[in-house]
């Protein structure tokens, strides 16, 4: 299908080999050498059946495959040659692993027989290991025995998964085989089935069938789907109407699968314990469309909760009770854990409706990874502490002052990010705004009130923000904060565009932010660090990455800072670096260096390094808001209460049926504009120049207020 050379990380050798690699049907082989490839001599083999693939968001050319518990890392000469062996693979994956789109009704058929007759071979391998176990369990005793015990009742419970599997793939093909106009008979046959085994789960008639034991691919079904089976033996259904199967397992099979990925040497591989998945784990009973009494049902939509958007007004959301107030100021969340053991199959269901390098803007992402809060309203913890957004107006040079909105900036991120929480704000929808006000540590009120700005009616010692979402597609989010008092502000817009790498997702958040200090005339432009969700098979943790610039054109200073990603191999996550340059020199006046979500530490031009800032010394300063119910209807914590609501709770259902409401709000909203050719009028921000600037600036108000003066 497609073959060619490949480096390959060994931990033989620590390093990267070269390799040649072909990929088959299932399977990726490789050799040392093009010549060994021809001569048969094969080096390894990965199974791709169960396979994940992904991508590094800074290495252009390194991908992975990560499959069996291992995390074989593989590198091409450049971008295009990793992106072609990654399309390739992913649509081999696809096909090994049940996504495949059937052409045709022989296509379906000739499927289900083989995948029964592949299940029967599994069940009498269960069955005969089982044999195996019982036996041995006899010729051992104490600490072994108890052993063996829970591997027989481990194997038992698999067993009865296998037989289950069987007859619901029986049941299958015994609807795609016969005429549509039995169809009905089936389903009410299978109906009666089901409400039998919930009235009396005893009823089932058990038989003993010895030969059933010996060959398992003697199966037969029935259109009565009468189930009869006995321990050990393989599940059989009443062979009176539908044809009884006779398929040789062994012939049947065909061409199979390597059991697992390979090396010629075990410590050539490289593992990664972070990122390890197995995907053979995964249940089933939590797939899109399934329920069970205990398992949440996470893709509900309000026509299918029996409501409209239209409805939102007069909908039971079951928290009329609740003190939304409270709800938003309890800021705890608790990280995911493994969700491929709580949500695996949600989020396998996922990964086959993507692929690698694809914008997941337009994608719907599963209700419970979401954190209990809208995009806009991270960005206002931005300034989570703003005696040192403020604090910049004491420093006395240019270069105090540079120093003094780096260190606000490098502090800014871990309020945001709530120390690395695993979970994802709410997508704003267009309009949505937040509006909130911080008091100062240390700075008492003046006794004058704000008329106009962010928050009007607030004190000029209070620091005041405002966002809004601008755009939907793309999606782009300007906020604005000021502190009138001390003259000082901040205008950003930011555009999120998130990828899906594989193991990880992107979001690269391209955008730029101007602090302004209107007594000196300086602005500081800063750019925005990327963040990475990573190991999202398994438990999920974040991490930021990429270079930022802060730059003042007035004095020259400038900064490049780095967000250093976690190395494939080793190495520590959330490792910050940066250098702060005075105009035209190439040699740094300072040299930053630490972790981004902990403490940074600076170097002077002397070699005296001191504690740059420690992130978690201080205490972060609560958010004082308009009461939930007293705000707009698009303000952001009114907008979510009920979603909001329902997480805390753990009402995963409500969440995701009140966050279809207000997506599908916003859709009959954009149809509406669309048919009568209207266009989105922003609320507090307008676009000049490619960027998005807040409508009435401190800048415009001290102007007018200095022109009155001079008057």
């Amino acid at each position: 299908m497609m073959e060619g050379p490949l480096s390959k990380w060994t931990n033989m050798m620590h390093g990267w080999q070269y390799r040649w690699f072909k990929l088959d049907e299932g399977v990726l082989l490789y050799y040392t050498s093009r010549e060994k490839m021809l001569k048969g001599q094969q080096r390894g083999c990965i199974r791709l059946s169960g396979a994940v693939v992904g991508i590094d968001g800074e290495n252009n050319s390194l991908f992975t495959i990560t499959v069996d518990g291992k995390v074989f890392h593989l590198q091409g000469r450049d971008e295009n040659e990793r992106n072609t062996w990654v399309r390739s693979l992913e649509t081999v994956i696809r096909e090994c692993s049940g996504y495949k789109k059937f052409k045709g009704k022989e296509n379906v058929i000739d499927s289900l027989k083989q995948r029964i007759t592949e299940a029967d071979q599994h069940l009498s391998n269960i069955i005969q290991q089982v044999k195996n176990l019982e036996c041995l369990r006899e010729s051992v005793s104490g600490k072994d025995r108890k052993n063996i015990d829970e591997l027989l009742a481990s194997s038992n419970n698999l067993m009865d998964t296998v037989k289950h599997a069987i007859i619901l793939l029986q049941m299958a093909r015994n609807k795609v085989e016969v005429p549509a106009t039995d169809l009905a008979q089936i389903r009410l046959s299978t109906t009666n089935m089901s409400q039998q085994q919930s009235d009396d789960k005893s009823s089932l008639n058990v038989a003993s069938s010895a030969h059933s034991v010996g060959d398992p691919s003697n199966l037969s079904s029935s259109n009565q789907a009468t189930v009869h089976n006995s321990p050990g033996s393989v599940p059989q259904l009443d062979p009176t109407t539908l044809e009884t199967m006779q398929i040789s397992s062994a012939s049947a099979i065909g061409k199979r699968h390597p059991i697992i990925s390979y090396s010629s040497s075990d410590d050539e591989d490289y593992y990664d314990a972070e990122e390890i998945v197995d995907l053979d784990t995964i249940p089933n009973n939590e797939i899109e469309g399934e329920s069970t009494p205990n398992a949440p049902r996470y893709a509900m939509s309000p026509n299918a909760a029996g409501v409209s958007p239209s409805d939102e007004t007069t909908f039971d959301f079951g928290d009329s009770h609740e003190n939304f107030d409270e709800i938003y100021d309890n800021a705890e969340e608790h990280d995911l854990g493994n969700v491929q053991q709580e949500h695996g199959s949600v989020l396998m269901h996922l990964l086959s409706q993507v692929s690698i390098g694809m914008d997941l803007t337009k994608v719907t992402l599963p209700t419970f990874i979401l954190e209990r809060r809208s995009l806009l309203e991270m960005y206002a913890d931005f300034f989570a502490h703003p005696d040192l957004f403020v604090g910049t107006i004491k420093c006395e040079t240019p270069e105090e002052r540079f120093v003094s909105v780096v260190r606000y900036y490098l502090n800014a991120f871990y309020a945001a990010r709530k120390s690395g929480v695993a979970k994802k704000p709410y997508n704003p929808i267009l309009g949505e705004t937040f509006r909130c006000r911080y008091n100062v540590p240390g700075v008492k009120p003046s006794g004058k009130k704000t008329t106009t700005g962010p928050f009007p009616g607030s004190d000029e010692n209070q620091l005041t923000f405002v966002a809004e979402q601008v755009s939907h597609h793309p999606p782009v989010s300007a906020f604005y904060a000021e502190h009138p008092a001390a003259r000082i502000s901040f205008n950003a817009h930011i555009y999120t565009k998130s990828s899906f790498l594989g193991l990880s997702i992107g979001v690269t958040n391209i955008g730029v932010g101007t602090v302004t200090l209107h007594d000196f005339g300086e602005s500081y432009d800063v750019t925005f660090p990327n963040g990475y969700g990573r190991s999202i098979m398994s438990t999920p943790w974040v991490e930021l990455g990429g270079k930022v610039n802060i730059s003042c054109e007035k004095t020259g200073y400038s900064a490049d800072i780095e967000f250093l990603t976690k190395p494939f191999f080793g190495g520590k996550p959330h490792r910050i670096q940066g250098s702060l340059y005075r105009e035209g020199q190439k040699k740094p006046f300072l040299t930053i260096r630490g972790e981004w979500n902990g403490v940074m530490f600076a170097k002077d031009e002397a070699g005296n390094e001191t504690v740059f800032i420690d992130v978690k010394a201080k205490k972060e300063m609560k958010k004082e808001c308009v009461h939930v119910m007293q705000q707009g209807e698009r303000e952001s914590r009114r907008l979510w209460r009920h979603v909001t609501a329902a997480l805390l709770r753990n009402r995963i259902d409500m969440a995701t049926t009140s966050k279809r409401m207000i997506e599908q709000r916003q859709r009959a909203e954009a149809k509406s504009r669309l048919e009568k050719a209207e266009k989105w009028k922003t609320i507090y921000f307008h676009n000049h120049s490619d960027r998005w600037w807040y409508d009435d600036p401190l800048t415009n108000r001290l102007s007018t207020a200095s022109s009155s003066v001079n008057k």
